[in-house]
């Protein structure tokens, strides 16, 4: 068929589709992700190119719409604990990173060019699609879901997904990248309850101290003073990093306004 086949000597879909994200040929302007394990449709991939295209899109998000037919054996895509865990870690990634993206962790993905050149993630398994949201949050990108089929397997083909190791890792994954990009809300509430705690102990000190003029409570004291410093670093680390993201910010928005050109 043509197809240009590039080999990727580390384990992982994320380093797989670093690989081809870095041997894109120079007139390629719209990239296609797929799942190589015939569960997708592509019936809908000439609207999301289009779409990238022609209506200035950025990524376009492929929402899995489950077909089943009597032609496969295997049901295991479709089992409780894949589609729950699906549902609920693209909830907390919506809360997380406050973005319309309801399949959050669907592997097909139609991306633009400049959105790819800007993109600095890949290292990983199977959270390259958690990295793809957190880039599109980073940029202000323009996203946009369509409906795609979605199928069980052929038969004697297997998923390396696990349900639990891989659920956690993704979970992991996200709460990472929302530390990574809002780091001033993440360490502000990591520096919370060492605040509240200085301040709880730091008040019976006081109170005692008022009524009669001594600090018997002197430990009470120093995990006070503890505590409010802990708390202190951890926001000031906040701070540091969120000067830290505007500058990472805007150099993945020069690279893609960059591309652009």
């Amino acid at each position: 068929m043509g197809a240009r086949v590039l080999f990727e000597p580390k384990r992982g879909k994320g380093f797989a589709v670093r690989r081809g994200f870095t041997n894109l040929a120079r007139d390629v302007e719209v990239i296609f992700i797929l799942d190589g394990d015939a569960t997708y449709g592509v019936e809908n991939l000439r609207r999301a190119i289009d779409l990238v295209q022609h209506a200035g899109y950025d990524m376009i998000v492929g929402r899995r719409q489950i077909q089943t037919s009597p032609k496969v054996s295997d049901q295991s895509e479709f089992r409780l604990g894949h589609v729950l865990g699906n549902k609920i870690l693209s909830q907390i990634f919506r809360k997380l990173f406050q973005i319309s993206i309801t399949d959050t962790l669907s592997g097909f993905r139609v991306l633009s060019r400049p959105f790819v050149d800007s993109f600095p993630g890949g290292a990983s398994r199977f959270e390259i699609e958690a990295e793809l949201n957190a880039h599109a949050f980073t940029l202000g990108a323009a996203v946009f879901e369509i409906p795609v089929k979605y199928r069980a397997r052929i038969q004697g083909s297997e998923s390396k997904l696990q349900t639990y190791r891989d659920g956690w890792a993704i979970l992991k994954r996200n709460l990472k990248l929302y530390k990574n990009e809002r780091p001033l809300i993440a360490y502000s509430f990591l520096s919370l309850p060492w605040v509240v705690l200085s301040g709880i102990l730091m008040s019976k000190v006081l109170r005692t101290y008022f009524e009669t003029g001594l600090v018997p409570q002197f430990p009470s004291l120093m995990a006070s003073i503890g505590g409010f410093v802990i708390g202190t670093n951890l926001w000031l680390t906040g701070m540091i990093l969120e000067h830290v993201r505007l500058q990472r910010v805007a150099l993945a928005r020069f690279a893609y306004a960059r591309s652009k050109c």
